[in-house]
């Protein structure tokens, strides 16, 4: 039971994953811009005014310090963001221009209707339960990992 309940769960959460990619391409499509840059201005968006460091993006989204530095390039670039300060790469923070608000919100809106759509026939105490015990199952597989992938030779 154990065995085909870890791949009932491996193959729901890419499942889910490949979904979640689907919709944020087809979402963006009207910016153009790609999941990770989607991720980018809501993380930018609920930081507010302060802005986040692009060391602090990474450790919130797990993804690659050169991802997010090409994707903060390019958020640049095309004048979502803007850099503050003159601090380190790593270190300086980046914060919504105008534009960047604008289509910030647009995006957060259209996220808003897809999570009412996804968990509309969910009961909020399940949603809760359900967010609470990924997030164990998660740290569980993140410390598994730890220890599975520094005791090898």
């Amino acid at each position: 039971m154990d065995e085909s309940r870890f791949q009932l769960f491996s193959n729901l959460m890419n499942r889910s994953a490949r979904s979640i990619q689907r919709i944020k391409a087809e979402k963006m499509k009207k910016y153009d811009l790609t999941a990770a840059h989607t991720t980018c201005l809501c993380r930018l968006a609920e930081a507010g005014e302060g802005g986040l460091t692009q060391g602090q993006i990474i450790a919130l989204e797990g993804m690659d310090r050169s991802h997010i530095s090409r994707v903060l390039g390019e958020l640049r670039r095309r004048g979502y963001v803007s850099p503050a300060g003159a601090e380190g790469q790593y270190r300086r923070r980046y914060r919504l221009t105008p534009v960047g608000e604008e289509t910030a919100a647009e995006i957060q809106a259209v996220i808003l209707e897809i999570n009412r759509f996804v968990s509309d026939q969910i009961p909020a105490e399940d949603i809760q339960t359900f967010y609470r015990t990924l997030c164990v199952i998660t740290q569980n597989l993140d410390r598994a990992a730890q220890i599975c992938c520094s005791s090898a030779p």
